[in-house]
């Protein structure tokens, strides 16, 4: 028979034994997550140092568009290229800053806290303002689906 003192001292001895393994599992998982982050490098990162997309699109049978069917757009003296007449129209029925706003985020990947330090305003600020821009385009679009029908 056990005693209820030999039972209170095998059950501490492997709480404590149960606590340094944990503790020790843990160092070697943040060892071994610090050791990734210094030897990994962000996709991120790469998308940002490379000029190209990440990604490529076959249209092997499908017709080019040529420069003329694109309407194209200048933000901070870069050109977007945009082939959609629809969406071209709509960009063009905002407001000239919106239209840029989103032209930035959307067509050239500027993030959120680059523009809001160009434009002096607070993240939250372009954030509101990217939606409501958004609002507009689609209303300015679903009004252009209902006049063609």
């Amino acid at each position: 028979m056990i005693s209820p003192e030999y039972k209170l001292h095998i059950e501490c001895a492997f709480d404590t034994f149960s606590k340094k393994v944990m503790r020790f599992e843990a160092r070697t998982c943040h060892k071994v997550l610090k050791r990734k982050q210094q030897r990994e490098i962000s996709f991120e990162y790469l998308l940002e140092e490379t000029s190209f997309e990440a990604s490529s699109l076959d249209d092997y049978f499908v017709v080019q568009p040529t420069l003329d069917s694109y309407t194209e757009f200048y933000v901070n003296g870069k050109a977007v290229l945009i082939e959609s007449e629809r969406l071209a129209s709509a960009l063009m029925k905002l407001p000239e800053w919106k239209r840029d706003m989103l032209l930035l985020m959307f067509f050239l990947g500027v993030k959120e806290k680059e523009i809001s330090v160009m434009r002096g305003l607070q993240r939250s600020t372009i954030n509101y303002h990217k939606n409501r821009s958004l609002k507009l385009l689609r209303q300015e679009m679903e009004k252009m689906n209902h006049e063609t029908i």
